[in-house]
């Protein structure tokens, strides 16, 4: 199949990286033998949002693409110029956030695509209806990086972005429990004095050693080596859960996944078997504890969690669905 994949290139904008979304779908369609274009929109709209429209327009139209599939950010394509484009090829629509987005975003540019796919099921269920060309489906792990033999020489880790919640949380946590975290700060670019001050206003630790990590392999490495991994699940502006791509990504780590309680959870992961829940950071840290000196219980519970992950939720057989869901191969 010949796949035109339209997404940003660069990971939080970092030059000379790769988004994760561009690892999990392009590298993976690639894997399982298809032909795949990219075409970072997001850059070209930057420069010049009409242009970009009709340079997409005109190599949809010449590409003999079979589908065309666009990983939604904002509203960088013109409606018509989609209306057009689903003319000549499958044109599908990947949202990450329609828990929060759905109805003042997705839902409005449903109808201009072939397919729209959605990662949550109360959205689904709810939508489905109205929106016959809604497909759900979910976040996977590429499989790219197997760390069950990898010595675990991390005891407790947190890797993503410090958003202010999850910074709060992570201080808390610091006080009574050793952690190491990794990821895109929430400190600016400015000086050692004024990044203490500022995380000092934001209620929050900040060291010299928080790292970014730019690329999959370096995420995948923290995992690997850590034996239980910090996984909050709360959407950066409130207090709801999010299922997102880390739930399924670092399942063949061999760590274990500690993170707060989430319903829509259990279709995929069974807690207590196969990840350790929480209600609160008291009990967070009371099973981190716990964990830390049981070793054959967290390795029962990470090898639980790396089995389920290899039967059900590689991006392989996850894309596979999709594309059958879909209709075309």
């Amino acid at each position: 199949m010949k796949i035109l994949y339209c997404d940003t290139q660069y990971y939080y904008n970092i030059p000379g990286t790769l988004s994760m979304t561009y690892e999990y779908f392009a590298r993976t369609l690639r894997e399982l033998g298809h032909t795949v274009h990219f075409f970072d929109y997001l850059a070209q709209t930057t420069l010049d949002k009409g242009a970009m429209n009709d340079f997409f327009l005109a190599i949809v139209k010449n590409g003999g693409y079979d589908l065309v599939w666009i990983t939604m950010i904002a509203d960088e394509f013109i409606p018509e110029v989609l209306d057009e484009a689903g003319r000549y090829a499958v044109l599908m629509a990947w949202n990450s956030d329609d828990d929060q987005s759905w109805e003042n975003y997705s839902s409005q540019w449903c109808s201009h695509f072939t397919y729209m796919v959605t990662t949550y099921r109360h959205i689904y269920d709810a939508n489905k209806g109205s929106y016959p060309n809604l497909l759900l489906s979910q976040w996977g792990c590429t499989g790219r990086y197997d760390g069950w033999k990898v010595p675990k020489d991390i005891d407790f880790s947190f890797v993503g972005k410090l958003y202010p919640n999850r910074g709060k949380e992570i201080n808390q946590i610091r006080k009574r429990q050793r952690i190491e975290v990794y990821g895109m700060g929430m400190i600016p670019n400015i000086r050692l004095r004024g990044k203490r001050w500022l995380a000092k206003k934001l209620g929050i630790i900040w060291n010299s050693n928080q790292q970014a990590l730019a690329t999959e392999a370096e995420v995948k490495s923290i995992w690997n080596r850590t034996r239980v991994s910090f996984t909050p699940l709360g959407a950066w502006n409130s207090s709801s859960s999010q299922i997102k791509a880390r739930v399924f990504d670092m399942g063949l780590s061999g760590t274990v996944m500690l993170c707060d309680v989430a319903s829509e959870l259990y279709e995929y992961y069974e807690p207590g078997k196969e990840y350790v829940e929480y209600d609160n950071l008291d009990e967070c840290i009371s099973k981190v504890k716990y964990l830390l000196t049981h070793e054959a219980e967290r390795e029962r519970i990470a090898r639980a969690y790396y089995q389920r992950t290899m039967s059900e939720h590689l991006w392989s057989k996850r894309l596979g669905q999709l594309i059958d869901q879909m209709g075309i191969s």
